[in-house]
């Protein structure tokens, strides 16, 4: 097996590094680390809190995750997070991470696709059986199916596929999490 180590090159019109600069079209565009965490705390890059949604959809979900929440929900909502997550293992994570990544290696014949192969499914596969869902490997698929639409600006039928994959991951988690899945802020199915 041979792994290579691809040079990425910049997409066209990727802006060399340099200062801030502001286009009217697109906005500003920061290029440099200093002026990126300069930024990072200014409200106008605060990011906008979620509507409200339907149970079980992408709405849904982004009404109840500290990513989108506004400012007084996010601690809660982020610590919510880190309690479920805080009864694993790093180290056992790891070394499940190690040994299904060795497993995949050893049976690959010539190249590797990394990405699609490791990065996008071991960490979540690893995660989902620690958590208890019901089929990690269904899990694995509803989490690239979410990521392809959880940022807001995708499109339609990208959402329609993750309203449908987050349907399916609840339904996979275990019941107390199905019931409950933000214990920080009441939430239950349906509300806001």
């Amino acid at each position: 097996m041979t792994l290579t180590r691809p040079r990425i090159t910049p997409i066209p019109g990727t802006p060399p590094c340099g200062p801030p600069s502001m286009d009217p079209r697109t906005g500003c565009t920061l290029t440099r680390y200093a002026d990126v965490r300069a930024a990072l705390p200014a409200p106008a890059c605060r990011v906008p809190p979620a509507r409200p949604g339907t149970a079980y959809t992408l709405d849904w979900l982004r009404g109840l995750v500290s990513r989108f929440s506004a400012p007084e929900n996010h601690p809660a909502r982020r610590s919510a997070g880190l309690a479920a997550l805080a009864p694993l293992d790093p180290g056992e994570l790891r070394a499940e991470a190690v040994r299904r990544t060795t497993d995949a290696l050893d049976r690959a014949d010539g190249r590797f696709d990394v990405p699609s192969a490791l990065a996008r499914r071991v960490p979540v596969g690893v995660l989902a059986a620690r958590l208890g869902l019901a089929d990690p490997v269904a899990a694995v698929e509803a989490v690239a199916t979410i990521a392809a639409a959880y940022q807001p600006g995708a499109d339609a039928a990208a959402v329609r596929r993750a309203d449908g994959a987050v349907a399916v991951l609840v339904a996979l988690a275990p019941p107390a999490r199905r019931t409950n899945p933000i214990r920080c802020c009441g939430c239950r199915p349906g509300s806001r």
